[in-house]
């Protein structure tokens, strides 16, 4: 019987391989943000001609990427007229944030349990921050660390599907914000919602961190019912 000369405990070569990101993922990150950033307006029609030259990638990979953000809701492939950007919409946001609001309640939660103390004094040190903004009403970078701050939460519940699942819904709300500002509450009624579930999470009162969280997304969900009645 013919012995095997492999190793034991010798694992396949192509298991221990370390692969680059695809070219296509590179460029539907590089899109996605510009896109969300609002560089690419909704309505749009990407030429295919201007991105390859924006990126200096062929057409092949640009078209897979476009195939990403199809799939994200980002983009719509539309007969003779190739990718468009698509149009967010207050109804999409409100969708979207009922999944947030499981997902972020879920977080708190798992974060009064394992968060470590550097992630809690990040947390604390960007709601400061942030009462510093209120105070001085500077509203725009007020809002950017009022997303920092859920984005590290999420973070801080060391459940990485969980990251995953919430940046890909919680995109399609900060695309919105940057577009309209649509979703914009009463920065000094946001920034005492906030010291609520910030200071339970920061006791580790996951009862209460999540009791506060759920409140302040139930005050911005009403906002954005309120605007989609004044819109119609």
């Amino acid at each position: 019987m013919q012995q095997s000369h492999r190793h034991k405990g010798a694992t396949p070569e192509s298991s221990s391989l370390i692969h680059r990101l695809s070219l296509q993922e590179e460029i539907a990150s590089r899109l996605r943000e510009e896109i969300i950033e609002g560089v690419w307006e909704p309505g749009i029609r990407l030429h295919e001609r201007v991105l390859c030259e924006r990126y200096g990638v062929s057409r092949s990979p640009l078209r897979e990427a476009f195939q990403i953000m199809t799939k994200e809701g980002l983009l719509e492939l539309q007969a003779n007229r190739g990718a468009v950007v698509t149009r967010p919409t207050l109804t999409d946001a409100l969708e979207n944030l009922e999944i947030v609001t499981v997902l972020e309640s879920l977080a708190i939660e798992l974060a009064c349990k394992h968060a470590d103390d550097e992630q809690l004094a990040k947390i604390e040190q960007l709601n400061s921050k942030m009462r510093d903004h209120c105070e001085r009403n500077e509203i725009l970078d007020y809002y950017e660390l009022n997303n920092e701050i859920h984005k590290a939460v999420v973070m801080a519940s060391g459940n990485s599907a969980l990251v995953a699942m919430h940046e890909h819904v919680d995109r399609h709300i900060t695309r919105l914000q940057k577009l309209s500002g649509a979703l914009k509450d009463n920065p000094k009624t946001s920034m005492a919602e906030h010291e609520r579930f910030v200071g339970a999470l920061l006791n580790r009162n996951a009862a209460e961190a999540k009791a506060g969280l759920e409140a302040h997304l139930a005050s911005v969900t009403e906002v954005i019912k309120k605007r989609i009645a004044e819109s119609e």
